[in-house]
């Protein structure tokens, strides 16, 4: 009787993580694994999106795109720079903020609220607040450069500085997230190790290099995961600001295709 007893309770430990689990799982399976199979079998037809009808054409749309389409190509490549420009600017910039957040200032509930608001802000706000600022004829930013001389800038029209002004637009409105994470992993940094690195002469520098980036080891992972993510995913802000094409390149590159 006792090993009877013994094992269900062993059988009740082991699942019992799982029935927490199982509520975000079914949302998951019904919010995100089932729309993702339609649209793959969408993806296997040609659907006009309107008639009942779709026709099943097998890989032929994929085949089109990885062969015929230069404007996915085109799109593949702005997807990398972007990565390879926000990513780790967001790290850097998150960093900063947290190790600033995290002394023991004057105002520092403030400058938290402060950061965090932009990232609470929807992303058509975001990009029509940007589009406003950056307006070519009306802009703020041109009004102020004019005022010093600088003339008008042709923000977001030439392709010279558009890619760079999304990374800078997507980092102001998003570096609140990494910079919550990482606040929360200097926090969780024991404080004996510090004492125990100027008890030993390191200066600021040396602990930051030798106790705070090891201790945030996993959090930077973690940051790192979630952004790259998040770089493949974007598209509000970017169509928002660009109407779908960093300095025209989609339409460039539509109008060679045709």
């Amino acid at each position: 009787m006792e090993k009877g007893t013994g094992t269900l309770r062993s059988v009740r430990k082991v699942s019992e993580p799982y029935l927490y689990l199982l509520p975000f799982l079914a949302f998951y399976l019904v919010l995100q694994l089932v729309p993702m199979a339609q649209n793959f079998y969408v993806s296997l037809t040609e659907w006009d999106m309107m008639s009942p009808e779709k026709p099943f054409v097998g890989f032929d749309n994929y085949k089109n795109l990885f062969f015929n389409d230069r404007l996915f190509w085109g799109s593949v490549k702005s997807t990398f720079q972007y990565i390879a420009l926000n990513v780790p600017l967001k790290i850097v910039t998150g960093l900063a903020l947290a190790l600033l957040l995290n002394l023991n200032l004057r105002g520092r509930a403030f400058h938290r609220a402060a950061i965090f608001m932009p990232f609470v802000l929807n992303t058509a706000v975001v990009g029509l607040l940007f589009k406003w600022i950056l307006n070519p004829q009306f802009g703020m930013l041109n009004y102020y450069l004019g005022k010093i001389g600088l003339g008008p800038q042709q923000w977001l029209v030439k392709p010279d500085w558009t890619m760079e002004i999304v990374v800078l637009v997507t980092v102001w409105w998003s570096v609140a997230f990494n910079t919550i994470i990482y606040l929360a992993g200097l926090q969780g940094i024991p404080t004996e190790l510090y004492d125990a690195g100027k008890t030993d002469g390191c200066n600021a520098w040396g602990r930051f290099w030798h106790i705070t980036l090891p201790s945030l080891k996993n959090t930077t992972l973690f940051v790192v995961v979630m952004q790259v993510i998040g770089s493949f995913q974007a598209f509000g802000n970017i169509y928002m600001l660009t109407g779908g094409g960093l300095g025209g390149e989609a339409a460039r590159l539509t109008r060679r295709a045709s």
